[in-house]
């Protein structure tokens, strides 16, 4: 009387391929970009700016593993830094600041998420005698 029905296998993402972080990172930029310009053009309402958060959320999920951490970090957030100082400065355009500010509101979480990440492994690293 009843189909049993077939599970559906999803695709496995494989977190041990450090290539798919770096992937995930450009990805994002390039996303950050590509709705930064579109936004400028358009004129779009803040919205958009929730998408990229979300983009950068999953972009420190998949992103980075104990090794590289520190390093991204060190060059997330001096690239938000930075950013974020370029974009206070009255001597660009509105739309090289919304690029900039894109760029800023997608490396942010992943920066904390990758942080989070970062320590926990440091927490849970076991010292040797």
């Amino acid at each position: 009387m009843f189909k049993i029905k077939k599970p559906i296998h999803l695709p496995k993402l494989d977190f041990i391929n450090k290539k798919l972080g770096f992937t995930a990172v450009l990805i994002g930029i390039i996303a950050a970009l590509v709705l930064g310009g579109l936004a400028t053009l358009y004129s779009w309402e803040t919205t958009w700016v929730w998408w990229l958060l979300a983009i950068g959320v999953a972009v420190g999920i998949l992103n980075i593993f104990h090794e590289e951490g520190a390093l991204f970090l060190i060059s997330g957030l001096t690239m938000v830094f930075m950013l974020s100082l370029l974009a206070g400065l009255i001597l660009f355009p509105i739309w090289a600041v919304t690029l900039f500010n894109a760029v800023i509101y997608l490396l942010a979480p992943a920066s904390v998420i990758v942080g989070f990440k970062v320590f926990y492994a440091l927490a849970t690293t076991k010292v040797s005698k």
